[in-house]
């Protein structure tokens, strides 16, 4: 029986760095497929089309629910998210590991579903890091900014709804840490299968 790839879920807070630690990721660990998913929000400087997310209308983005296009979606800071479900299904099917990149209220879609996956939750070294994070992205107003760290104050409240946490104070030492979790999961028993195809049959069968 062939192995089907891992979906990982991430997530984070806003401004706790987890854009940059998957493009981390993405570079460290090339055969990661990374789901894009879709957005009634604007683009911000330097993403594309495709690539970040799908930029879609609002009117687009909810014929795509009606039509149960999302395996998860979310309104979110006034814009809709949602996570495409058939290239999610393709993806693992093929046995290559994918990573979602969630909101919590995403999270707690896929857990009510009991979607199986590795869960992940990003934390800042502290509130105050968060905040200058988010102001020197230099694109939103100290009132949004203090809005976002309320939010993200809920976010992290929550984190028990994930498998891990790792606190993000170097990309790199994060990076680290979540390519120890993906190895890790795929030794789990369940996943596991040796290169012995005598052994792997064994372990498929179960006991005698």
């Amino acid at each position: 029986m062939a192995q089907e790839g891992i979906p990982i879920i991430i997530s984070a807070p806003s401004g706790a760095g987890k854009t940059t630690i998957c493009q981390a990721l993405a570079q460290r660990l090339p055969d990661l497929n990374f789901s894009v998913s879709h957005t009634t929000r604007k683009p911000r400087e330097n993403e594309k089309e495709g690539v970040d997310y799908h930029f879609v209308s609002k009117e687009t983005f909810l014929e795509m629910t009606n039509r149960n296009k999302f395996l998860e979606w979310a309104k979110i800071h006034d814009n809709y998210y949602g996570t495409g479900l058939k290239n999610i299904e393709d993806t693992l099917k093929k046995g290559k590991d994918l990573v979602l990149e969630l909101d919590i209220q995403g999270v707690e879609s896929l857990r009510a579903l009991k979607y199986e996956g590795v869960y992940v939750f990003i934390l800042p070294p502290s509130l105050e890091e968060l905040e200058q994070r988010l102001t020197r992205r230099g694109t939103e107003s100290g009132d949004q900014i203090q809005r976002r760290l309320e939010v993200g104050k809920n976010e992290i409240a929550q984190s028990h709804l994930y498998d891990y946490a790792v606190t993000n104070v170097n990309v790199d030492e994060s990076v680290d840490t979540i390519l120890a979790i993906i190895r890790a999961e795929k030794n789990r028993i369940r996943r596991y299968q040796p290169d012995c195809p005598e052994i792997r049959k064994i372990l498929e069968s179960g006991p005698a």
